[in-house]
């Protein structure tokens, strides 16, 4: 069900804004600015209309819109750019999709108690602004898993056979690419090699002790 985002929000705290400018290729000296402000945000909400401003000493930053339908936004108060922008209602939380020059950029919304969270999207770019992620695993005999990756941004979940190849779809979860991939054991180690548009891609999942640790492959 949508959430009620209306009211006027004073930020608390931003983690990892100015790498976030920074793969925006935002100039240095911007970048040093904007890292020291604390926009306000003031929030109009009624029904499918929204207007969020985002308010600051530097420069001020408008967006009307309606919840669903494509609009073109000038990004020139933040990098000059413009984009095709879609904002829909996952669950509670307001997503946005921005399709541009840059690519799998965006942000969501969404209310948690009387705090307002935002998070900040460049999935092509290299980072996912403030994400943090938990993993729930499910095994059945060495060959049946169930991967659920848990974030504040979204959660996706992944069944697979070892050894034997499926395909995975991941338009909306990840980089808006489709792969085909094969799970195996290594040893103890369970390897994903993934097979489509970028070559050579793929995961490592191993345990240390009480440790679940992960690494990805791009080659």
């Amino acid at each position: 069900m949508p959430a009620d985002l209306n009211g006027y929000w004073r930020m608390i705290s931003n983690d990892n804004f100015e790498e976030y400018l920074k793969a925006l290729d935002v100039n240095v000296a911007i970048r040093k600015i904007a890292t020291l402000l604390k926009p306000d945000k003031d929030i109009t909400h009624e029904g499918d209309r929204i207007t969020i401003k985002t308010l600051s000493t530097f420069k001020n930053y408008n967006m009307d819109f309606e919840v669903g339908k494509e609009f073109e936004e000038d990004l020139s108060g933040v990098d000059d750019r413009k984009c095709m922008t879609t904002i829909s209602w996952d669950g509670d939380r307001l997503v946005c999709v921005q399709k541009g020059e840059i690519e799998g950029r965006g942000w969501t919304h969404w209310v948690t108690g009387d705090e307002l969270h935002l998070i900040l999207i460049l999935l092509q770019g290299k980072i996912a602004i403030s994400l943090s992620q938990t993993k729930v695993v499910t095994q059945h005999g060495d060959t049946h898993l169930t991967f659920k990756t848990l974030s504040t941004f979204r959660t996706m979940s992944t069944p697979f056979t070892v050894g034997r190849g499926s395909l995975t779809s991941s338009p909306r979860d990840w980089d808006n690419r489709h792969v085909k991939s094969l799970v195996t054991w290594d040893g103890d180690k369970l390897v994903c090699t993934q097979k489509g548009e970028k070559a050579n891609r793929g995961w490592k999942h191993w345990l240390e002790g009480d440790k679940l640790y992960l690494v990805g492959v791009n080659v």
